[in-house]
């Protein structure tokens, strides 16, 4: 009976163990099923990725230019996406920019300075692609801008239309307004010490503009006066200016020649008098080697 019963707890135990083994094995497939799906899944997805994105044609905006007169350009941004921004700037100076919203085609007139000079224009779109168009413009320099004397700077120009009106501007600093109202311009205006930029732009009566960009160096001229002492014994010179000065040169009779050295921005001094004719010429300069006029006057003791 014990051998029966020994026999059969055996088998029962080896069913069991048959049973759980075969429950580890279902369990093992699916999972390996499972990952098998989601490996081609994640590799279909990435196929699906890849090919829609070398499908997607990767363009630049196109930026074209046309003449509309001597002077003015039409600048003309296409692209068959959405603009994100136009920039532009001549030379060095600062950048405009054009907001693109959403736009595929922007324009944008540009009136050329005078003389020789780059029009720099960027242009991007909403997904980073950009292009990058420089291009030199000659036009005649219609503005002239000659320094004279006395610190001022004298602007001159000659044009076909009527010119209605000027404005000047010293870098960043407010226009100045100067009504013209003929086709010759011929304006002196002072130059502020130090290097600074001056635009310059003539509008005529069809509103028409020409613009010149020039940097000038504000200088000044030593100021020299002679004069006699009261007993005319001495010539009392007096030189004056506003930065520093260098020297004092003179030339007595057209021979002798005499200087005089300065460190300061004014200098006063007496120069003796010889018997019979003194011819006494002086000119200074100051620190940057500017000259001053030079001041010519004669005497008899």
């Amino acid at each position: 009976m014990n051998q029966i019963l020994a026999i059969s707890n055996e088998s029962k135990s080896k069913s069991k163990t048959v049973e759980i083994s075969k429950i580890v094995k279902f369990f093992a497939i699916t999972i390996i099923i499972f990952s098998i799906f989601l490996i081609g899944t994640a590799s279909y997805a990435l196929y699906k990725v890849n090919n829609t994105n070398s499908n997607i044609s990767v363009t630049k905006p196109q930026i074209q230019e046309e003449y509309k007169d001597e002077s003015t350009i039409l600048l003309k941004i296409m692209h068959d996406k959405s603009i994100d921004k136009v920039e532009y700037y001549w030379n060095n100076d600062e950048v405009q920019t054009i907001e693109g919203n959403g736009r595929k085609y922007i324009e944008q007139v540009i009136t050329i300075p005078g003389g020789v000079n780059i029009l720099n224009v960027r242009a991007v779109d909403v997904n980073g692609q950009e292009i990058f168009f420089p291009k030199e413009y000659k036009t005649e320099d219609i503005i002239k801008l000659d320094v004279i004397s006395g610190g001022k700077l004298k602007i001159t120009a000659e044009t076909e239309q009527k010119i209605s009106y000027m404005t000047y501007r010293w870098g960043e600093e407010l226009e100045t307004k100067i009504d013209i109202n003929s086709q010759n311009v011929d304006q002196e205006i002072d130059i502020p010490l130090g290097d600074h930029t001056l635009t310059v732009v003539l509008v005529d009566e069809n509103n028409k503009s020409i613009i010149k960009k020039q940097d000038i160096k504000g200088i000044t001229i030593p100021n020299v006066e002679v004069s006699l002492d009261s007993a005319i014994e001495n010539y009392i010179i007096k030189v004056t200016d506003e930065i520093p000065l260098d020297r004092v040169e003179l030339i007595l009779n057209g021979e002798d020649k005499y200087r005089v050295k300065v460190t300061d921005t004014q200098i006063e001094f007496p120069f003796e008098l010889r018997e019979g004719e003194n011819k006494l010429e002086v000119t200074a300069y100051n620190s940057e080697g500017v000259a001053s006029k030079t001041v010519k006057v004669k005497c008899k003791k």
